[in-house]
């Protein structure tokens, strides 16, 4: 699957390639309508007459061949023959129809910085009181997920409240406002406040729509631990803005908020490991959800009563229906792996289940049962998507060989292919003194050296000689603990690739600012949790205070922390697949099968220091044109 199915495709699912004119003699003219039929051409000959042709009707056959390639989803030809043509030769109709076939064409291949440079360019607003409606449609739809996915939330945000008044279907028109409320839920407090007065300054009526989304923004973000006081300021909003799109029919996760408050639960049981093998890692999960519950307490919200139960010993299904018996309607745990698979096996629990693990078994899981936990193949598939995003293609992928070094670089591969990206090799270290070893081969420049070592040979003499790397890679997936980074990413340079970019994993951060140590991580780019930069934290604060906590378990208290906010708001992900709750272990969502995948927070090492980059990329790095 191909990575711009992830980002709405309205704009290529559902328009066909668009229909040209025949020229009966004239100089032919591209549609600019996205017609629904297509006529098919013989592109050699079309090429031909083109070839034959003089300016422009030169260039409107070769958009007419282009049309054919995207029918044929030979996109990269298309963009061959489209990069061939001067626009300025166009007049102001077939340049319409040239913008809609080119940013088609570099869409669907990917060519996402092309496309941006094709939709925005100052020649298409000047005309674009013109254009037809259909083409107004299908501008404002590519530029709004375009926008989003290259992180200017605020440009796609105004191109969806543009394209809100165009649409005729009231489907097409509650797709488009889902699009724009998940854009919004993407952006940090401090810009939704920025636009908002942004928008109160503009003063005009579109703008006062922006601010009305963007204030319901503010109330859902502000207030998303807190039900009672979210719904109670909500209700003012609709109050405040009766007209509004939203207050007409409000976002899925808000419209559920009654509810939630209604069958929230009084009872709640946590389970979950307090001795054995298990049992510090089970001891942190616990300090971190009880840190969120008495922060809960000292600022009045509802809390449930709290039950503890050690998982340590004993069968799994009589501990979890001991804690149903007690009144529990709510669970938390199991943290071990093993047990979270024996429930899932389950075709149904009795009562909502938030395990904070993931099964082994991929089966569809226990009716009630959810999943949360701190997935490095997640993580994984994240690097893949953002590396994709920035213009990679070739990929080493490096791991330790550890057997969750070796499951991440798995996943990496997997989500890698499956967007069309190539993997060139795949190389394991043990740490035992072998990353100069493994690295030189994985870059090949073991073969540059005995190709000289033969040259030496057959000549008999020596040569001047300088070891080459491969060239076809540029970039490296890493998984590795921060003790290995530091010598991975040396060794990498001292092997001529220090220009190649490096996303790790999380674990190549040790979560506190060790610039002397890290200057060996530089430029490596990698996600890790939001827990590890807010300073502020309240729960973060009162762990440090309560529980001398451990560096190596600050993920385990982020975890518990995260899995006391989620559960009153279960049934909200599960029906809105917009829904996000933005936590201290990232931004939360489920997917289908009812486990929370997370979108960290990403990050670059710069002087040895750990720096927040923006959750999608907005300049290129190594631009596919």
């Amino acid at each position: 699957m191909r990575l711009i199915s992830n980002i709405g495709r309205l704009s290529l699912a559902g328009l066909v390639a668009l229909s040209l004119y025949g020229c009966g003699g004239s100089t032919p003219t591209i549609d600019q309508t996205g017609g629904k039929s297509y006529v098919s051409i013989d592109v050699d000959k079309v090429l031909a007459e083109a070839e034959a042709s003089q300016s422009p009707q030169r260039e409107i056959l070769l958009i007419q061949v282009a049309q054919q390639l995207n029918h044929d989803r030979q996109y990269a030809r298309a963009l061959n023959l489209l990069n061939t043509i001067d626009p300025d030769i166009l007049d102001n109709r077939n340049f319409t129809g040239y913008t809609l076939t080119f940013s088609e064409t570099a869409l669907a291949d990917d060519s996402y910085f092309l496309a941006q440079r094709i939709l925005t360019n100052p020649r298409l607003n000047q005309q674009w009181q013109s254009l037809p409606q259909e083409s107004k449609v299908i501008l404002h739809q590519r530029r709004a997920d375009l926008f989003m996915l290259l992180g200017e939330p605020d440009g796609s945000i105004l191109e969806r409240v543009a394209l809100d008044s165009l649409l005729s279907k009231q489907e097409q028109r509650y797709n488009n406002q889902d699009q724009l409320w998940q854009t919004l839920m993407s952006m940090p407090v401090s810009d939704l406040q920025k636009q908002s007065q942004a928008a109160t300054a503009a003063g005009n009526p579109q703008s006062e729509v922006i601010r009305g989304w963007y204030s319901l923004a503010l109330i859902s973000k502000d207030n998303q631990f807190n039900l009672d006081k979210q719904l109670d300021q909500i209700n003012q909003w609709v109050a405040q803005w009766p007209q509004h799109p939203a207050s007409q029919r409000l976002p899925k996760d808000l419209q559920l908020l009654q509810q939630m408050i209604a069958e929230r639960p009084s009872q709640v049981a946590l389970l979950l490991p307090q001795q054995g093998r298990l049992g510090a890692a089970g001891n942190a999960v616990r300090d971190g959800f009880i840190a969120a519950y008495y922060q809960a307490m000292k600022d009045n919200r509802t809390i449930p009563s709290l039950k503890l139960y050690d998982t340590s010993k004993g069968d799994i299904i009589d501990i979890y229906n001991r804690a149903v018996i007690d009144g529990a309607e709510l669970i938390i745990g199991p943290l071990d792996k093993d047990k979270v698979t024996e429930l899932s096996q389950h075709e149904s629990l009795p009562i909502p289940t938030l395990a904070v693990n993931y099964s082994e078994v991929e089966q569809e899981p226990a009716k009630g049962l959810y999943q949360f936990g701190l997935s490095g193949e997640d993580e994984a598939r994240q690097i893949a998507q953002r590396a994709w995003i920035e213009g990679h293609r070739y990929a080493l992928i490096l791991t330790t060989s550890a057997n969750w070094g070796q499951r991440s670089g798995e996943a990496f591969r997997q989500a890698w292919e499956e967007q069309g990206g190539k993997v060139i090799n795949i190389s394991q270290f043990t740490g035992q003194g072998d990353y100069s070893d493994v690295i030189k081969h994985a870059l090949h420049v073991d073969l540059s050296e005995e190709r000289y070592k033969k040259m030496r040979v057959m000549l008999n003499r020596p040569l001047e000689f300088e070891p080459r790397r491969r060239q076809d890679a540029d970039m490296v997936f890493l998984a590795a603990q921060p003790g290995e980074a530091r010598q991975v990413k040396p060794t990498l340079a001292f092997h001529y690739a220090s220009d190649i970019q490096v996303y790790a994993t999380s674990q190549v951060y040790s979560g506190y600012n060790d610039p002397k140590s890290d200057r060996d991580l530089n430029d490596i780019k990698f996600s890790t949790l939001p827990w590890f930069f807010d300073r502020n934290n309240a729960e973060k604060q009162s762990i440090k205070q309560a529980a001398n906590p451990s560096p190596s378990y600050q993920r385990l208290y982020a975890l518990g922390v995260d899995s006391y906010q989620l559960y009153p708001r279960l049934k909200q992900l599960e029906q809105s697949p917009y829904t996000r709750l933005y936590g201290v272990t990232g931004s939360l969502n489920m997917n289908p099968q009812r486990r929370i995948e997370r979108e960290q927070t990403w990050v670059r090492i710069v002087n040895g220091t750990a720096r927040i980059l923006p959750s999608v990329v907005n300049t290129p790095t190594s631009e596919k044109l």
